[in-house]
């Protein structure tokens, strides 16, 4: 985490800081191409950033489970305003750097197809001090963000030679790097797949089970047993762009699948969520853990939003700044921290 403090991650300023009350703070809102950087709402000057590192052999030139939906969900408004240059060109080091492809988990593809899932992800407009075009590029700048640090290329020493400026616009692209917790080589993983192929994740070690454990949990999402040699097969690490964990999260994101006539048992085969593409699930299911309110958690976006009649601070967090449309507290959901 120290080597991350370094960085002045943009995402965080199209947002705002803790407060974000006035919507003056959100001039510096843009999504920039990776050739420019974004200054005082515009993008200018040429940035040159560090090659990715790859990892893996790379997508197949010829695969044939290309993301798509079988529910033919209708457009969403994002796609009107967030486009596939766009996409591209915030994140040219994702899939382990080999960049966004729609033969692998993170592409353009996979990320509207799972955005029309959720209609209000990054098309609401609440009544909240910003202009609507604002709350839509609030919305989607908090997700990036969380991707950028919970599965971003977060190596340092890269940017030692830039100057913070440069650094910064250059870190916050390396969001969508990795699919599994602890990657790009996962130690929950065997040497022999240690994650470099989305299917790698179908079996782990102990340490990957990350299975809870309580009268309640073992009714309603109990941790499949089957291993595979000294392997497991009911593994609940992390996976997809915010890191998916643990086997009610596996078990409720299923449920709602379920719910979207998606027929898939995530418990039994937790591995899907890097693998299925009708539809793709690595960047679904967090886009459904950030939308989604777990009791007495609000949802992620409701902070983002402002969305009163889901978010309340409570008293000692209003007379801190903490209230209405803010950033800081979506870290307390996501981690705790």
């Amino acid at each position: 985490m120290m080597a991350k403090a370094r960085f002045h991650i943009p995402f965080l300023l199209l947002i705002g800081k803790r407060d974000i009350q006035a919507p003056a703070a959100l001039s510096n809102i843009c999504f920039c191409l990776i050739e420019t950087k974004c200054t005082h709402g515009h993008c200018d000057t040429k940035v040159e950033c560090p090659e990715a590192q790859k990892f893996g052999p790379g997508p197949s030139a010829s695969c044939t489970s290309k993301p798509k939906d079988p529910n033919n969900r209708p457009k969403s408004k994002l796609e009107s305003w967030f486009t596939k240059e766009m996409f591209n060109d915030l994140f040219p080091k994702a899939n382990l750097g080999w960049g966004p492809n729609e033969c692998s988990p993170y592409s353009y593809e996979s990320f509207i197809i799972a955005a029309r899932y959720f209609p209000e992800f990054g098309t609401e407009a609440p009544d909240n001090g910003y202009t609507a075009e604002q709350n839509y590029k609030r919305d989607l700048a908090a997700f990036f963000a969380h991707a950028v640090q919970e599965t971003g290329e977060n190596d340092a020493s890269l940017y030692d030679k830039l100057s913070n400026e440069q650094a910064s616009n250059c870190f916050y692209r390396g969001g969508f790097f990795n699919w599994f917790e602890g990657g790009p080589t996962s130690l929950f993983l065997p040497s022999s797949s240690p994650g470099y192929d989305p299917k790698d994740g179908e079996v782990c070690n102990a340490q990957g089970r990350y299975c809870s454990s309580s009268a309640e949990l073992d009714y309603f999402y109990p941790c499949h047993k089957e291993t595979a040699d000294q392997y497991y097969k009911g593994c609940y690490f992390g996976r997809g762009a915010i890191q998916l964990s643990y086997n009610f999260n596996y078990g409720q994101f299923g449920d709602w699948l379920r719910n979207n006539s998606v027929n898939v048992d995530l418990l039994k085969h937790p591995n899907l969520l890097m693998t299925k593409t009708d539809p793709p699930l690595a960047i679904m299911g967090s886009i459904w853990f950030y939308m989604t309110p777990q009791p007495p958690k609000p949802a992620m976006h409701d902070i983002v939003m402002g969305t009163h009649s889901q978010w309340y601070p409570g008293d000692k967090n209003k007379a801190a700044g903490y209230s209405g449309p803010i950033f800081g507290p979506t870290s307390l959901i996501i981690n705790n921290e």
